[in-house]
């Protein structure tokens, strides 16, 4: 096992929402924050065991700390390549109705079977496991979808064909399926697909053209070229077909990789988000539901138009440290976007550092222990961000005490976000950390991590994530590819793949075949508040506060039924405080062993309010 010490990252602060931008930082200035200054070449791989996963299809409560959590496991997969890049939307939600959406095989190399695998929950209680795909044909990639005219919608791509579409009311009837018309002779690949429309009816759709390296062609001279299309009847009809941004076309980039983009949408405005290496990462923004585009920079890469081995100018960051100027920072070309209440327009992202320092051998390097998720929205302006998680030194001792071998997602430490908001308008964004305390003695575990803003994006529970797969059962287990629904209510609702093996069987580590569980989590808002902070504003009562024993010689167990930061208070007859805590933990004990016997009060106060109850000490 190696140590790999605290170096420099950027944690950076706004606090102006929508009025003011936020600089890159160089490297040299950035806070400290453990990273790995190890690089990998882009085609790296390197092999494991793997280990049955046992199913039981159970909805299982966990408690940690004030979390209060139901899993389900809603479906099984063999196939474990759930993206290449940014995790698409698989989580569809109306009223307590969910739709859940994944890639699926249960039958070994090459998969024949593959399709969507898709599950429907209805207030907690899902349906059984599928054991068959939803299409006629085998495809992948699902984005799930609801209209608010009540469909629900998956979209596919099957190889060298049009992007395949099933649909039907929710939970209701038999799924028709169609393809989305193209005249792409290749077929498109990798689709994002969103609803919005300001009846709630439109599609809008990304996918890219057959890139060269999965025998397809260029398309009007890019190399897997992002087309847009667009829906105004849930799918009847598609009134924009084959739509080539004139900023997103041969003049502007060489081509795009598949997964490497996100989209979404919420009334008539439409966003989509590209995350690039090489390239500039950047955002598209519609106000009029897909008829105009606005581009904004997310990560301005200097040189434009930059070909592999051409080489780059010595102009970038030492990041490694080794004396040359030639790592370059942007996105680790997976990330996610939200349009808000407001319609404001939200990003995510990995942090990464790229280099092409050997120009003889078609390929370049990316610095997968790079340790930081970045956070964009449309107040920020151009090329600025801020940091707002990471992976992070559980043991406080100053390094990330990691297993030599990294998995192999071609991603950052902390990686893989997902985001969704509530009605007052509070952000949530999830991502997969790297846990140092979690090994099979080879590599280290994955857990999947939320923090959350109050104020917009302006701050951020960075300090206080809260991992939310705690489950001390599957502790050195694999939590991958989560998927949030969108929509927050009084519970964070997302899916995601669970493994008892870090890595993949389709790329990257290229593990043996194992199967894979689709796991559905549901997190009250409410139980989070300890590691969110979020407010709770709940009646507090006596019933909710439990003493343990009472009367006691002194050490007590109290016990707040409620979320959040509580004030402990113990009084004598004469009203003097005699002791005073404050606690965040609902279940906490309490040394009054130095008080005199006799009768005291006990008083807690939580958000403006107060609960008293009798205590004795014998």
């Amino acid at each position: 096992m190696k140590q790999y010490y605290i170096f420099a990252l950027g944690l950076f602060s706004c606090t102006s929402i929508f009025a003011q931008q936020v600089p890159q930082q160089p490297a040299s200035e950035r806070q400290a924050v453990p990273m790995v200054k190890r690089a990998f070449m882009g085609n790296e791989v390197s092999t494991s065991q793997a280990v049955q996963a046992p199913q039981d299809g159970k909805t299982k409560i966990i408690q940690t700390k004030s979390a209060v959590i139901a899993e389900t496991v809603i479906g099984l997969t063999q196939y474990d390549l759930q993206s290449n890049g940014a995790v698409q939307n698989r989580l569809a939600k109306t009223g307590n109705q969910l739709s859940a959406a994944w890639t699926m095989s249960l039958n070994a190399t090459p998969f024949a079977d593959r399709g969507t695998g898709y599950n429907f929950g209805d207030n907690g209680s899902w349906d059984e496991e599928p054991f068959a795909r939803l299409e006629s044909v085998r495809v992948g990639w699902p984005s799930m979808i609801h209209t608010a005219g009540g469909k629900e919608i998956a979209i596919t791509h099957a190889a060298f064909a049009p992007l395949n579409m099933v649909s039907r009311d929710v939970n209701s009837g038999s799924w028709t399926e169609s393809s989305i018309p193209t005249d792409v002779a290749d077929g498109m690949l990798w689709p994002r697909a969103a609803a919005g429309g300001e009846d709630g009816n439109s599609l809008h759709v990304i996918a890219i053209t057959t890139p060269v390296a999965n025998d397809g062609t260029a398309y009007q001279g890019v190399d897997g070229a992002i087309l847009y299309y667009r829906s105004l009847d849930q799918g009847e009809t598609w009134d924009i077909q084959d739509l080539l941004l004139p900023q997103l076309d041969s003049t502007q980039f060489l081509g795009f990789d598949g997964d490497s983009y996100a989209i979404h949408a919420r009334g008539n405005k439409v966003a989509f988000a590209v995350f690039g290496d090489l390239m500039d990462s950047f955002v598209m923004i519609s106000e009029d539901n897909g008829d105009t585009w606005t581009y904004t920079s997310l990560v301005d890469f200097p040189v434009d138009l930059y070909e592999v081995d051409a080489g780059l100018p010595e102009i970038g960051d030492d990041w490694n440290e080794d004396g040359l100027f030639q790592e370059f920072f942007n996105t680790d070309g997976a990330g996610a976007i939200l349009v808000d209440q407001e319609g404001q327009v939200h990003i995510t992202y990995g942090e990464m550092y790229y280099m092409d320092d050997d120009l003889t051998d078609t390929n370049f390097s990316y610095f997968p222990g790079v340790n930081g998720l970045r956070y964009w929205n449309e107040g920020f302006g151009p090329d600025s961000s801020q940091t707002i998680a990471y992976t992070y030194d559980l043991d406080e001792s100053g390094a990330l005490e990691l297993e030599d071998d990294l998995p192999l997602y071609f991603v950052g430490l902390s990686a893989l976000p997902s985001m969704g908001c509530d009605e007052a308008n509070n952000l949530y964004v999830s991502y997969h950390a790297l846990m140092e305390s979690h090994t099979n003695g080879t590599q280290n575990f994955r857990h999947i991590y939320v923090v959350n803003s109050q104020d917009g994006g302006s701050t951020w529970s960075t300090e206080n994530a809260c991992d939310l797969t705690p489950d001390e059962d599957f502790d050195e287990v694999e939590f991958i590819f989560a998927s949030m629904a969108p929509d927050v209510d009084d519970n964070i609702h997302l899916i995601y793949q669970r493994d008892f093996e870090p890595g993949l069987h389709v790329r990257g580590d290229e593990d043996p075949v194992d199967v894979n569980d689709i796991v559905y989590l549901e997190m009250p808002v409410a139980s989070l508040a300890e590691c969110l902070n979020v407010s709770v504003n709940e009646v507090i009562s006596p019933e909710s506060i439990l003493i343990y024993p009472n009367p006691s010689e002194g050490q007590i167990t109290l016990v707040i039924h409620q979320a959040g930061t509580s004030l402990v208070n113990v009084l004598d007859l004469a009203g003097k405080t005699v002791y005073s805590r404050q606690t965040t933990n609902i279940v906490e004990t309490h040394d009054l062993s130095e008080l005199s016997t006799g009768i005291y009060i006990l008083q807690v106060q939580k958000d403006g309010q107060m609960v008293s109850k009798k205590l004795i000490i014998e």
